[in-house]
């Protein structure tokens, strides 16, 4: 008897274990990393849409499109704002090889247009006319590691007449 129970302890410790291992990453902390810098908008604000900066740690070239969800985001900027000073904390360890500003309708994100992007020029636009592409050489990648993890200066001209 005192063997079965000695076996079930052990059963039960090994579970409670293995579930904290596999707990969710709802739970775990943000990332110690951070981007920062100014939007400078030109153009016009469109009548409908969010305009918001988004970080990716995965765009594909050659267009530079986002393949997936952003890493951060900030909430839509107000209409109307013509210098947007944005912080996207809680960044993890790594690379992200795109800053990019966008406008999208939320009821179709599939139709999003980037209209700015951080890359080697910041007095000039890196969206194309279309906002399908960016242009080459593409955006500046960001590397966020433990010895440098916050990145400020990510200065965007972004031109909001890209989007529709």
């Amino acid at each position: 008897m005192k063997r079965l129970f000695s076996s079930l302890a052990l059963v039960a410790v090994v579970a409670i274990a293995g579930g904290l291992a596999c707990s969710d990453d709802s739970s775990r902390p943000p990332g110690p990393g951070s981007v920062a810098g100014r939007v400078t908008f030109i153009g016009t604000w469109p009548a409908t849409g969010d305009v918001q900066v988004s970080v990716y740690s995965s765009l594909k070239a050659p267009a530079y499109r986002p393949t997936g969800a952003p890493d951060a985001f900030t909430n839509p900027i107000l209409s109307g704002t013509m210098e947007f000073d944005y912080e996207l904390p809680g960044l993890d360890i790594g690379t992200y090889t795109g800053v990019l500003v966008s406008w999208r309708v939320p009821s179709n994100p599939s139709g999003a247009k980037i209209i700015g992007a951080y890359w080697f020029d910041p007095d000039s636009v890196a969206a194309n006319a279309t906002g399908d592409t960016i242009r080459t050489p593409g955006p500046t990648a960001i590397r966020i590691t433990t010895s440098d993890p916050k990145h400020t200066g990510l200065d965007i001209k972004a031109d909001l007449d890209i989007a529709p």
